[in-house]
């Protein structure tokens, strides 16, 4: 067994990352976001709205510069917890912050449309449009799950800090391109009620497929092994863990998004369908 000179077992729970391609970025969304409440006097958005923007970016930056992220690089189960904060907590407490259209108040008017214009373009419309296929997000998110999930990308990102974050901005873009979509579902928005319950059907099958394997498996990624006996636990149940925590959150919190779809869709078609008043004559 080799040494890991970048692995320091006794001092996980102490380490802070504050790296500036961390923080900087959540600073200027930050920023950002309020200029744009600034410009309208806090009317784009409602104050619950404004609070889930501001709480989801940190938590974000929570789950990556505090010892959270030290501790996943130790233990799998840690590092499956950063997960699922990135991408069950902090992506859907952004998109409810409505980002894009807050942001985009905090610019010049010139630049609002020159934007508009380049976006109604033929070209540009197009990808964005397939931007918001379902079954593209749904493909997406299985590829990066499962390809980051891979032993020999799952070993580069934890010793890898560039690696580790690249896997984070996979993680969490989706994550943002998946809410977007199941959060903004209705009439004449991003997505129809059936496509987005397919979407989130299909994702949370095949995250559980995933997390099966994990729960029930061997131990699946040698560098956990060394680390889990320099911290006296076994890395099988570290790994039975991680996957029991892939599994069960996110099939709690896709479920309840199902049950959401679901009326939303029986609404819909109650609107497009008004049921006609029955009405009986006397005799």
């Amino acid at each position: 067994m080799f040494a890991d000179p970048s692995f320091n077992p006794h001092a996980i729970w102490s380490q802070w990352n504050f790296q500036p391609f961390q923080t900087v970025p959540a600073l200027i969304a930050l920023g950002l976001y309020g200029a744009g409440l600034y410009a309208t006097g806090i009317r784009a958005v409602s104050r619950a709205r404004a609070a889930c923007f501001v709480a989801g970016v940190f938590v974000a930056l929570g789950a990556v510069v505090s010892p959270l992220h030290s501790a996943a690089e130790a233990k799998f189960s840690m590092h499956m917890v950063q997960h699922q904060v990135l991408m069950l907590v902090a992506a859907p407490l952004l998109i409810a912050g409505r980002p894009g259209l807050v942001m985009a108040l905090a610019l010049p008017i010139r630049v609002r449309k020159v934007s508009w214009t380049i976006g109604r373009t033929k070209p540009v419309a197009a990808v964005l449009r397939l931007l918001k296929n379902p079954l593209l997000i749904l493909l997406v998110y299985a590829g990066v799950l499962w390809i980051w999930h891979l032993p020999g990308a799952y070993d580069a990102a934890v010793r890898s800090s560039a690696v580790h974050a690249f896997e984070h901005i996979s993680f969490f873009g989706i994550a943002l391109a998946f809410w977007a979509g199941v959060m903004r579902t209705g009439p004449r928005r991003r997505m129809r009620p059936v496509p987005a319950i397919g979407l989130v059907l299909g994702t949370m099958l095949l995250g559980n497929w995933l997390a099966a394997i994990l729960t029930f498996g061997r131990v699946a990624y040698p560098i956990y092994v060394q680390r889990a006996t320099l911290l006296h636990i076994d890395p099988l149940l570290d790994q039975q863990l991680a996957g029991s925590i892939m599994w069960l959150p996110s099939t709690i919190v896709f479920f309840g998004v199902f049950g959401v779809l679901f009326v939303r869709w029986f609404r819909d078609l109650d609107a497009r369908h008004p049921r006609r008043a029955t009405v009986v004559s006397e005799p």
